[in-house]
C-alpha cells in the first residue's frame, strides 16, 4: 500500500476521513510526494463485501481477435503501465463503449485514438486511489471512450467528456440489485461524496449520478450533478 499510495503523482490530499460508524479507529499514515498526509482507518465500521474475480467475456475474446485488436490493446495498456496506471480497472471493462452499443449499431468495444491516451492517466490516477482507501470495493465500469456516432445515439452530450476518452461510468454492486445490496449501494455512494466534498476541487474531479443508477467519474471540471443533470439532484447534496 506504501508503494501505492508514493504512484500517486500530482495528488495534494488533505486527511481522507471515511464516514459511517467509526469506533476509535487505528491510522496508518503514509505521505505523497509533495509531502502531504493520507490516512487511511486499519480499523472502522462500515458496509464492504469481498467479490469474486471477474471473468473476461467471450464477446471480449472474439473482439480482440479481429483486425488489429489485440496489437492495438496492448500497446495501450503498456502505456498505462509506464504512466502508473496499468491493470486498476480490467482492460475488457475499459474498452467497453456505451450500454446502447447494440442499439446504436456501433461496437461494444473500442481502443480510443492514441492522442487521447493521455486523457485517461488523471482519472485512473483518482479511481487507483478510491480503491486502495476501499471507498470503491465492488463495481463495474461500463462506458469509457466512445466515438461521435455512438455517442449522439446514446444520448450523450456533444461535448461529452467520454469523446475524448477522459471520462469513466462505473455501477456499484450488481446490475440487478437485491434488497440486501442496497445499504452497500448507498454507503458507497457516500463514500464517493464525501471524497469528491474533501478533494474534487484539488483534482479538478467531476461526479455525476445517472437516473440509470451508473455514476461518472472525470477530471475536467470540478462539478457535481444529478438524474436532472443539475447539481440540485446531486447524490451529494447532504
Amino acid at each position: 500500500m506504501k508503494h501505492f499510495l508514493k504512484g500517486l503523482l500530482g495528488l495534494s490530499l488533505v486527511p481522507l476521513v471515511m464516514i459511517g460508524c467509526t469506533s476509535s479507529p487505528s491510522k496508518q499514515g503514509h505521505t505523497t510526494p509533495s509531502g502531504k498526509r493520507i490516512f487511511i482507518p486499519q480499523e472502522r465500521i462500515s458496509i464492504e463485501r469481498t467479490t469474486a474475480p471477474k471473468t473476461v467475456p467471450y464477446t471480449y475474446n472474439a473482439w480482440m481477435a479481429t483486425s488489429n485488436n489485440l496489437r492495438q490493446v496492448r500497446e495501450y495498456e503498456m502505456f498505462l503501465d509506464r504512466n502508473g496506471v496499468g491493470n486498476i480497472i480490467p482492460s475488457f471493462e475499459l474498452m467497453r463503449t456505451a450500454r446502447d452499443w447494440q442499439k446504436c449499431a456501433r461496437s461494444q468495444y473500442m481502443i480510443p485514438n492514441q492522442e487521447l491516451w493521455n486523457n485517461q492517466v488523471s482519472t485512473l490516477r483518482v479511481f487507483k486511489y478510491l480503491i486502495a482507501a476501499k471507498v470503491l470495493t465492488d463495481f463495474e465500469v461500463t462506458s469509457v471512450y466512445r466515438d461521435l456516432p455512438l455517442n449522439q445515439c446514446a444520448g450523450g452530450a456533444n461535448s461529452s467528456r467520454h469523446l475524448f476518452n477522459s471520462a469513466i461510468d462505473f455501477r456499484i454492486g450488481p446490475a440487478y440489485p437485491q434488497a440486501n445490496d442496497y445499504a452497500f449501494i448507498e454507503s458507497s455512494k457516500f463514500k464517493l461524496c464525501q471524497f469528491w466534498a474533501q478533494h474534487g476541487q484539488s483534482l479538478n474531479m467531476g461526479l455525476g449520478l445517472y437516473a440509470s443508477g451508473q455514476i461518472h467519474i472525470d477530471t475536467q471540471g470540478y462539478r457535481t450533478w444529478g438524474p436532472d443533470l443539475s447539481r440540485n439532484s446531486s447524490m451529494c447534496n447532504y
